[in-house]
């Protein structure tokens, strides 16, 4: 056979394909919702993170039934073509706003296309059997559209999130928060580290603040590994998480503590700080023990680490369990006069924080040293506990903490 020959045949293959894919998406435009339905199912139990975004309207049956819709019409006329592409488009930069992760958001591209192809070869092996084999002259066409799909969307979000949606507004906050409640998948965190510029491995803390207007956008370069730059998140009720990337191990203690540093600067802010973590997906773990950490501040400006003040978080994580403490242990000084009831409870707080000295509180407090023994020891018979005791010296310091985290 020669070459125009072959050619000859090639185009009428070419045609005759084209011909059965266009029956063919007649034949399914009566199956639309059918189709949108199937592209749901599995996508609620194949794709992880897919139900964080269920009621996104891109994601809904309807959503899904109109895409589909238009895909079908492009292949009945081409001329639909261009349609298609714009909603495409539409979709990317709807999706980004509303916080989908990029990867995710090609995932459930990825989903629809395959049920599509499935289902256009399912019509033709039913309807012309015989034919079937012309479908592998249009399978590298149905991919292409589906490429062009996804760098039509991949360019959409791009756009948007150069335009800071993603970078500084609340996408950046819908995505962060899903990692700070442990609710994203591997997926989720790779989303995340691409729209926000982090690496998936760095290091980073969570604190959990009070304020959500005092804090600025930007830290000292010392505390953060992203040249001054913090990633904020609304916490529920009042304030906001802050989120900052620690740098390299050996300079993410000096960059911690830098941070903290930082926090006790805004005027009237109260924050628990998280334990560093390593890893995006750790977020969640140094967030909640932020939270816990939080409550432990009796007043404002102080800042909780919660490394350095584990008990007292623990304490303040619980308040009818801290009152209930507080009241077994420390019951027997409600019958004093408040005066000195708060003399010996703050002669026995200035004792612990210097250390267990009593000369050490006697300046503190510019009392004498026998002032502070005499004031101890009356603590000691009131309560029925000695603080050379191991677990009654823990009972008390326990106490002392529950009442001035209730106090505050």
């Amino acid at each position: 056979m020669s070459v125009r020959t072959e050619g000859a045949a090639a185009a009428r293959d070419e045609a005759e394909a084209s011909a059965l894919l266009r029956a063919a998406a007649l034949r399914m435009r009566g199956r639309v919702d059918e189709l949108a339905a199937r592209v749901t199912a599995r996508l609620r139990t194949e794709v992880p993170g897919f139900m964080d975004h269920a009621g996104n309207p891109d994601c809904s049956p309807e959503g899904f039934a109109t895409i589909i819709r238009m895909h079908l019409d492009r292949l009945v006329d081409p001329g639909c073509d261009v349609a298609a592409a714009l909603h495409m488009g539409t979709v990317g930069r709807r999706q980004a706003a509303l916080g989908m992760p990029p990867e995710l958001l090609l995932h459930v591209l990825s989903v629809g296309g395959a049920v599509l192809w499935q289902e256009l070869v399912d019509t033709v092996a039913a309807h012309d059997p015989d034919r079937l084999c012309l479908m592998v002259r249009v399978a590298p066409r149905m991919w292409g559209f589906r490429e062009r799909n996804a760098a039509i969307l991949a360019e959409a979000y791009r756009e948007t999130s150069d335009d800071g949606t993603v970078a500084g507004g609340p996408p950046a906050a819908t995505l962060l928060a899903a990692l700070l409640e442990g609710r994203s998948d591997g997926m989720g965190v790779c989303a995340v580290a691409q729209a926000l510029g982090v690496p998936v491995d760095g290091r980073f803390a969570v604190a959990a603040t009070t304020a959500r207007t005092a804090v600025r956008t930007a830290v000292p370069a010392a505390a953060s590994g992203t040249g001054g730059r913090l990633l904020r998140v609304p916490r529920e009720g009042a304030g906001e998480y802050l989120v900052v990337l620690l740098g390299e191990p050996q300079t993410a203690s000096t960059a911690s503590t830098a941070f903290t540093a930082f926090l006790r600067t805004v005027p009237g802010l109260r924050a628990g700080v998280g334990p560093v973590v390593t890893g995006l997906s750790q977020l969640h773990r140094s967030r909640a023990l932020a939270e816990l950490a939080l409550p432990a501040c009796t007043a404002d400006g102080e800042v909780v680490l919660w490394e350095e003040r584990i008990p007292d978080a623990l304490i303040a994580s619980d308040r009818p369990f801290a009152g209930e403490l507080a009241g077994r242990v420390l019951g027997p000084l409600r019958d004093l006069p408040e005066d000195e009831r708060d003399c010996l409870l703050g002669t026995f707080a200035a004792w612990m924080d210097c250390g267990g000295s009593p000369r050490a509180a006697a300046e503190r407090m510019d009392c004498h040293r026998n002032t502070v023994l005499n004031r101890l020891h009356r603590l000691e018979l009131l309560t029925g506990r000695r603080l050379t005791h191991p677990r009654d010296l823990v009972d008390l310091t326990l106490a002392l903490d529950a009442l001035r985290t209730d106090a505050a």
